[in-house]
């Protein structure tokens, strides 16, 4: 039986003077993995003429149970990083995704969101400043949610909880360009916004 790779690679380009916006967008999408009854793919394999961007990037929708949707923080997007590292060593290389969600919520919700998500399996879906949507979290491994507060001590000290939430995956903050189905509607990443 012969290997299929994915492909070949193509170029990566950048263009003098175009604009490279950093960080996540003020709000937050989650569920419990116990919620998603079908998950949207990803190829292993291209078919001609496709870009390797479509390895990283989801087809399909996340599908939920009866009567279920995704939630979501505002976080304090200045102070919430998201990043991906490479672990182990080949041919088994992954990577770690993680993002520090900073929220300025101390009361009970987000002490009763800590204790649901500290034992739980999470999916999180982050949005950079392109407007792009990221996926934290995968069929294969589980998410792991470590949630912190502090309520300060003197008058400038900073004050809210912080959700770091962790996950293994084969590719490095995946895209999902699928439905989100929200208590408020339906997003549409895939629908160009219009100012």
């Amino acid at each position: 039986m012969a290997c299929q790779t994915a492909t070949d690679p193509n170029s990566l380009e950048w263009c003098e003077g175009q604009v490279n916006l950093p960080g996540i967008r003020p709000k937050v999408y989650f569920t419990p993995k116990s919620t998603i009854v079908k998950w949207p793919t990803r190829p292993t394999v291209l078919a001609t003429g496709e870009t390797m961007g479509k390895l990283a990037t989801y087809t399909g929708n996340f599908e939920l149970a009866a009567d279920k949707v995704w939630q979501s923080m505002d976080i304090i997007e200045d102070r919430s990083p998201a990043t991906a590292d490479v672990q182990g060593t080949k041919p088994s290389k992954t990577y770690l995704n993680q993002a520090v969600l900073v929220v300025p919520n101390v009361d009970a919700e987000a002490a009763g969101l800590s204790q649901l998500a500290a034992n739980s399996d999470y999916v999180y879906l982050v949005q950079d400043k392109p407007g792009k949507f990221r996926v934290l979290g995968n069929e294969m491994y589980q998410t792991n949610t470590d949630v912190a507060m502090a309520l300060g001590g003197s008058a400038t000290d900073e004050m809210g909880t912080t959700i770091t939430a962790s996950v293994t995956d084969s590719c490095h903050m995946p895209f999902y360009e699928g439905e989100i189905e929200t208590a408020d509607g339906i997003i549409n990443p895939s629908t160009p916004e219009t100012p």
